[in-house]
C-alpha cells in the first residue's frame, strides 16, 4: 500500500537478499522478531532500573516478557514486534538523554524516533509531545533542534517520495 509507512516492508524485504526458500524466509523473519523481543525485555529491564530497585526491575521485566501481546507478536509476521522493540529503545534513549544529556543519546533517541515514524505514521504526535517535555525540562534548545534535524533526515526519503508520488507531504 502506497499510503503505509515503509519501515516494516523494508524490514521484510531485507530478508529476501538471503535468497532462502519460502519456509526458511518465514522462519528467519520469526527468528529475528524473537531476537527483537528478547532484546526488548533486556532494555525494558534497564529502563526500569532508572526508577526501581534491581529486584523489582527484574520482576517487571519477567512480567513484560510474559505479557500476552508481547508473546503473541513474536509468533506472527507483524510490525507490532518491531514497534515494541523500537518504542522501548525510544524511551530508553529518552531517559539516557534526560540523565546524561550527551550527543550519542541525542542521536540514538532521534534516530529511533525517526524509525518509529517510518513504522507508524501517527508516532509524530508522541515525538512532538516528547520534545515539549524536553523543552520544559530545560534541555538546551540547540539539542532539541538537533533532535528535529536528525529525525527529519531519518524520515526524509519517505517524505521526498510522498512529495514526488502524491505531490504532498503525508
Amino acid at each position: 500500500n502506497l499510503w503505509m509507512p515503509p519501515l516494516y516492508a523494508y524490514y521484510l524485504y531485507f530478508f529476501t537478499i538471503f535468497d532462502l526458500g519460502e519456509q526458511n524466509y518465514i522462519l528467519l523473519i520469526l527468528s529475528s522478531q524473537i531476537l527483537f523481543a528478547s532484546i526488548s525485555v533486556v532494555v525494558f529491564y534497564k529502563i526500569n532500573k532508572f526508577f526501581f530497585t534491581k529486584k523489582l526491575s527484574l520482576y517487571s521485566s519477567l512480567l513484560f516478557s510474559l505479557f500476552p501481546l508481547h508473546a503473541y507478536a513474536c509468533s506472527q509476521i507483524s510490525s507490532i514486534s518491531l514497534q515494541i522493540f523500537l518504542t522501548i529503545l525510544f524511551f530508553y534513549f529518552f531517559f539516557q538523554l534526560v540523565e546524561k544529556r550527551n550527543f550519542l543519546s541525542t542521536v540514538l533517541f532521534s534516530f529511533s524516533g525517526g524509525l518509529l515514524m517510518l513504522l507508524r505514521g501517527e508516532f509524530y504526535v508522541i515525538l512532538i509531545l516528547t520534545l515539549f517535555y524536553l523543552f520544559f525540562l530545560r534541555i538546551n534548545i540547540k539539542k532539541i533542534l538537533l533532535i528535529i534535524l536528525i529525525t527529519s533526515i531519518t524520515i526524509s526519503p519517505y517524505l521526498i517520495r510522498n512529495v514526488l508520488v502524491f505531490e504532498k507531504i503525508t
